[in-house]
């Protein structure tokens, strides 16, 4: 018998202590919030994440890639709380097959398109069928592949518009992301790429040549929807949406939205 209680006496404070460690993980995984953000609004999320958890014990865990990989990553089942997107489209996906909060889908900050080249480049365009394109490219250029990153998407409809992409089709590089494009360009790997603005002035290896516009390819907006409908998650929600997330959109070359 005092075996028994010797041993008792041992393993109950290890459970407990084992009790409270899984509590302290499920608590833990609960106060996090899982962000999955386009990555042409990666820089101003980090900012309005880090801005967000100076003011609360949540913790924030982002994803960044291209609207479309995201999408499909979500629905093949990653588990994901909030959803920025940088066109409808992959918006409209999620919301079909039944993974977003109804009445969620938000609209969060305009953007525009432009053409980048390296610094000690120049690029001459006119924006006009007339146009010889291919007088304009020495060896290759840039843009997201249009099946998946919407940067793509738009830059396609800006060369479709003017009959250019057929083409100078095989002088073109497509990226997985915004940033991809950005590096080819700043590597010189390319004569000029076409990505958001904000996304052209946080590099210092390039210049804009042109603003693309605005009548060759639809209005960019960046999209919010929330995936997961807890208090967490709701809380950041209705940050990205505040003054303080406006401020910090118009910072990094973005235009907010009243």
């Amino acid at each position: 018998m005092k075996s028994k209680n010797y041993i008792k006496s041992i393993l109950l404070p290890f459970l407990f202590i084992i009790i409270g460690i899984l509590f302290s993980c499920k608590e833990k995984s609960n106060n996090k919030v899982q962000l999955f953000v386009a990555t042409g609004a990666m820089l101003p999320s980090i900012k309005i994440c880090d801005s967000f958890t100076n003011n609360t014990t949540i913790q924030t865990e982002k994803n960044f890639a291209a609207s479309g990989n995201l999408a499909r990553q979500i629905r093949a089942g990653a588990e994901s709380d909030i959803y920025i997107s940088a066109n409808k489209q992959w918006i409209d996906f999620l919301d079909t097959n039944k993974l977003i909060i109804k009445n969620s889908i938000s609209e969060l900050a305009y953007n525009k398109l432009v053409v980048i080249c390296p610094k000690n480049k120049e690029v001459n365009i006119d924006f006009t069928k007339k146009f010889d394109l291919k007088s304009a490219i020495k060896d290759k250029i840039s843009i997201g592949d249009p099946k998946y990153v919407p940067v793509g998407k738009y830059a396609k409809q800006v060369l479709d518009s003017l009959n250019w992409y057929d083409e100078i089709q095989n002088r073109i590089i497509l990226a997985k992301d915004v940033i991809s494009v950005l590096h080819y360009v700043e590597l010189g790997e390319c004569d000029w790429g076409i990505v958001y603005h904000s996304e052209a002035i946080k590099s210092e290896k390039v210049k804009i040549a042109y603003e693309v516009p605005q009548e060759l390819y639809d209005t960019i907006i960046f999209y919010i929807a929330l995936l997961n409908d807890n208090q967490q998650s709701n809380q950041l929600y209705q940050y990205f949406k505040s003054d303080t997330a406006k401020e910090i959109f118009n910072k990094y070359g973005f235009t907010s939205l009243n």
